[in-house]
């Protein structure tokens, strides 16, 4: 899927609007990395010589990435490259030939340009990325709940459990309560919410912010954060409220 792209994006810009084409300097068969890398933490006992499992790990991994420079003895031109890669946090990375798929990636090891002393040459890097793949994140719309109860299927379509955000504005004062019925766990709970006051929580982050209070907040909530299973959810919300849900399936 990498190499046999013609262009990528990466933190949202595509390869081909400053003019780099992705090329695949190799030839014969292509070798992709399949999975990422686990690391095992085992814990043996003297009554057994087989291990237990404490924890299982996946490592981030490295893709070697090509890219043909048009121009690329133009000074200002390698310089605006330079700068689109020059981050501090991984960025979104996605290929042409299935752009619904995303990589985060921080270009690592040092960067090489290889030229013919012409107007031809491309640059040789190596992109350090995430151990899972990633859909685009998803927002639905607003559900109408003022009539204080409702259970919503969100399908999760990817290989592994994920955290769900969301957001909701409150109908009049008082509780709201979100549950996964499909895999149950303690529910999100808020109390005392007023009328109008809107919550946003981040899943990811686990960061909950108040349109009244800001982060001074977490008096009100049980910060049990819910998770989508595998799968088709049911989700049950309830209180009166508008509530929206944001998501992004992850891939093995």
């Amino acid at each position: 899927m990498i190499r046999e792209s013609q262009y990528f994006m990466f933190d949202d810009i595509p390869s081909y609007e400053i003019g780099a084409v992705n090329v695949n300097t190799e030839g014969g068969l292509l070798e992709e990395t399949f999975i990422a890398n686990r690391t095992v933490n085992e814990t043996y006992t003297r009554s057994a010589s087989e291990p237990y499992v404490d924890s299982v790990k996946r490592e981030p991994y490295e893709i070697p990435l090509n890219f043909y420079i048009e121009d690329h003895l133009d000074e200002e031109n390698i310089r605006r490259v330079a700068r689109w890669l020059n981050v501090e946090d991984y960025k979104p990375l996605s290929f042409s030939s299935n752009l619904d798929i995303i990589y985060f990636a921080l270009p690592v090891n040092a960067t090489d340009l290889v030229h013919n002393c012409s107007n031809d040459g491309y640059v040789k890097l190596t992109m350090k990325v995430f151990p899972y793949r990633y859909g685009r994140e998803t927002t639905t719309h607003w559900y109408d709940i003022s009539s204080g109860s409702n259970n919503i299927e969100i399908k999760n379509i990817g290989d592994l459990d994920i955290p769900l955000s969301l957001e909701f504005r409150k109908i009049g004062d008082g509780d709201i309560t979100i549950e996964n019925l499909t895999a149950y766990k303690e529910p999100l709970k808020f109390t005392s919410i007023k009328h109008q006051e809107v919550i946003n929580v981040d899943a990811n982050k686990e960061l909950i912010t108040s349109s009244v209070t800001g982060y001074e907040c977490y008096d009100q909530v049980n910060e049990k954060y819910v998770f989508l299973t595998r799968g088709i959810n049911r989700v049950k919300i309830t209180g009166e409220c508008y509530i929206r849900f944001i998501y992004r399936y992850k891939y093995l």
